[in-house]
Parts: structure tokens; C-alpha cells; sequence
């Protein structure tokens, strides 16, 4: 039962809010600098390309395990010690992956971060998905999300410069540490039941629809982690200086923030479905350009297409990420949007490593292109077979 204060435990409030975007800030923050880590791996020269891939995908896995488990638990638990405990998880294991250099050993550590990381971006989650305008929140997340990578595309590349891949830890923990800070302030309680009977859940996960927008967003964060693992990579293969790259990257992740703000307007005005067609398609022929460019301007084209594709690759997530609140009202099922990206974040860098042969990055590219098509045609028959009773979880209050 709510107290006379409990307006001051919703996620609505400003400073619950806050708390709550800069833990999904750092729930996806691996995932936003994918291309630096990949990169500083790389430079390193300590492990082959499969290795490599292995351990873009590793904070991944252990981020997958602890969401996928959420389902049962983010409405039973205390959320604030929750997301506490998964944080100093996540900063203890950075700390303990300075200087490490041992293939094994530095996967499971960044496994074991990563489950410090999902427990807490798996409570994120399910706090902005109690928020009275949930696709409002979700863009607002992934605003936050923009604004750490536009910094640390800038920052981090600078910072690798002196101290490098340790850099790249010491930036993550500076952000923690703010964020730990915000959480024992102020953090929401759970604004819904706390127990459901287990068919409740098991019913929701096994129902067709929820799978398929499960599915969708695997498939999508298959091409988009393929690609974003490697676009530094292919900018430095077109024979663009590193430090440009990354500026571009940071330019594009800047602009990004403006997509998914954009995204209730559009689709207020044409609809969902011509909304994911146009996101979808423009992201298809980004990646078509980069395969058929070579004519072209490098740096221009570089800049226009990386540009454009973080634009809609932030666009289209308030999208996807609203599907999994419109085919299920227990405020639970959305936990396992974060186990979707990570599905594919844990598939598509290492299959994209396998794809690559003496650094000739088409089959990438391909590779992101099939993903983007498959992606439109899953979320098209779910948009199209709606359920009215869910349309009241992201209906503005």
C-alpha cells in the first residue's frame, strides 16, 4: 500500500527520473562506446579478431543473464539496493580490468560486470515503463544514452591517447560514481503489483505476439551491434584519420538525440507502421551507400552515413521498445527489452568478426541490411495486430 508520501517514490518525479536515466545511461553504455572498445582491443594487440569480437559481446552476456532472470523478480525486490549492489558490481569490475591481459580472464570479469550491469538496467527499465507517458520516457532514455556517447566519443579517444584502454574504464567509472550518487538521493518504488501468479508470466512469455516482438528487437540489435562494432573500423579502412572518425561518430551521436525525440511526433502524424518503414529503410541504404561509395568522397560519405544511421538507429527504439508495453499491462515483460538488445549484442559482433576477411567489411554491411528488412517486416505484423487493452500503458496521462 502506498503512503501519503509515495508521490515522492514515482518515477514521474524529476529527481526519480533523473536517477533513473542515468542508470540506463550506463546500462547501455558498453553498447554506445562499442566501436572505441572494439577499437582499443584492436590496437592492443593481444587477442585475434575472434577474441576480439568475444569480448565486445561479453559485458553483453552477463547484462543478458541477469535481465532475462528480471521477469520473476523487479517486482519483488527493493529497487534502490538492487540497483546499488549492480552498479558497484559494474565500477568493481572495471576497476578489475585495468591492465588485465589474459583473454579468459578478462572475459569473465567483464561477464561478471555485466551482471552487475543488467540487474540494474533491468529495474530502469521496468521504472520507466511505470512512468505515466512511457514512450516519453523510453526517448528520454535514450536522449541520455546519446548524450554519454557524443561525450565520450569526444573524451575517450583523448583520454585512450594517455593512458590507453584503461582510459576507456576510467571514463565508465567517473559516471558511476555520479550515478551511484543520484540513486542513494532519490530512486523510485515499483508502481505495480508485486506478485502475479507464475501462469501470469509464463502466459505472457509464451503468448505468440510477445515473441515476436522479442524476435523483432533481437533481430535488430543483431545488424545494428554488427555494424556499430565495426563503423569505426570501416572509417579508418576508407582511409580516414582516427581522431576524425571519432569526431564524426561523436557529431552523429549528437544529432541522434534529436531522433528519438522525434519519434512520438512522426508517428502522432503518419502512424507506427510508415514511421518503422521510413527508420528502417533509411537505415538500409546507409549501409548501401557504404558498399557502393567507393567513388565517392570518403570523408563526406563517411560523415553523411554514420550520421544517418545513428539518427534512426535512435528513432526507431521509443518504437520497439514500446511494443513490449502495448502486448503485456504487468509491467513486467518490458524487463525483457534489455535481454533482447542483448541477444543481439552478443550475436552480432562476434558473427560480424567471422564475416570479416582481410579487413574487407561488405559482408558486415550485408549482414546489417538483412537484419534491417527482417526488422521491418516482424514489427509490421505486430503493429497490425494490436490489442486494444494494451493501448492505455502508453497512452499520455
Amino acid at each position: 500500500m502506498h503512503t501519503k508520501d509515495s508521490h515522492s517514490y514515482r518515477p514521474d518525479s524529476f529527481a526519480n527520473l533523473t536517477s533513473l536515466l542515468l542508470v540506463a545511461m550506463m546500462g547501455a553504455s558498453i553498447l554506445t562506446l562499442l566501436p572505441l572498445w572494439v577499437g582499443g582491443l584492436s590496437d592492443r594487440g593481444l587477442f585475434t579478431q575472434q577474441q576480439t569480437g568475444w569480448l565486445a559481446a561479453a559485458d553483453v552476456i552477463g547484462i543478458f543473464v541477469s535481465s532475462a532472470s528480471a521477469i520473476f523478480w523487479v517486482r519483488k525486490v527493493p529497487w534502490r539496493a538492487v540497483v546499488l549492489s549492480g552498479l558497484t558490481c559494474f565500477l568493481l569490475g572495471n576497476l578489475a580490468s585495468l591492465g588485465a591481459e589474459d583473454f579468459t580472464t578478462l572475459m569473465a570479469i567483464r561477464i561478471i560486470a555485466g551482471i552487475g550491469c543488467g540487474s540494474a538496467y533491468a529495474v530502469a527499465l521496468a521504472a520507466l515503463g511505470d512512468h505515466r507517458n512511457p514512450q516519453m520516457a523510453f526517448g528520454l532514455m535514450v536522449a541520455a544514452q546519446v548524450f554519454f556517447g557524443t561525450v565520450g566519443f569526444f573524451a575517450v579517444p583523448r583520454i585512450m591517447a594517455q593512458l590507453q584502454i584503461d582510459g576507456f574504464f576510467h571514463y565508465l567509472n567517473g559516471w558511476l560514481v555520479l550515478t551511484l550518487l543520484s540513486c542513494m538521493l532519490a530512486f523510485p518504488r515499483s508502481q505495480k503489483p508485486e506478485a502475479l501468479p507464475q501462469e501470469t508470466v509464463f502466459g505472457t512469455l509464451l503468448n505468440g505476439r510477445s515473441l515476436l516482438v522479442f524476435g523483432t528487437t533481437v533481430v535488430y540489435y543483431c545488424g545494428v551491434s554488427a555494424v556499430w562494432a565495426y563503423l569505426e573500423r570501416i572509417g579508418l579502412e576508407m582511409g580516414l584519420e582516427s581522431a576524425r572518425v571519432g569526431d564524426l561518430l561523436g557529431i552523429g551521436f549528437a544529432i541522434s538525440g534529436l531522433g528519438s525525440l522525434a519519434t512520438p511526433w512522426l508517428t502522432a502524424r503518419i502512424g507506427r507502421v510508415p514511421t518503422l518503414t521510413l527508420a528502417m529503410m533509411l537505415q538500409i541504404a546507409t549501409m548501401a551507400a557504404l558498399i557502393g561509395g567507393n567513388t565517392l568522397d570518403a570523408y563526406l560519405l563517411y560523415a553523411s552515413t554514420s550520421i544517418v544511421f545513428q539518427f534512426f538507429w535512435s528513432f526507431s527504439l521509443p518504437l520497439l521498445m514500446d511494443q513490449f508495453n502495448r502486448v503485456d499491462d504487468t509491467g513486467r515483460f518490458i524487463v525483457l527489452c534489455a535481454s533482447a538488445f542483448k541477444v543481439g549484442e552478443i550475436v552480432g559482433p562476434p558473427l560480424a568478426a567471422a564475416l570479416i576477411i582481410n579487413n574487407n567489411f561488405v559482408p558486415v554491411l550485408i549482414l546489417g541490411i538483412i537484419c534491417m528488412a527482417l526488422t521491418l517486416m516482424m514489427a509490421a505484423i505486430t503493429e497490425r495486430r494490436q490489442i486494444p487493452v494494451a493501448q492505455p500503458a502508453v497512452s499520455p496521462a
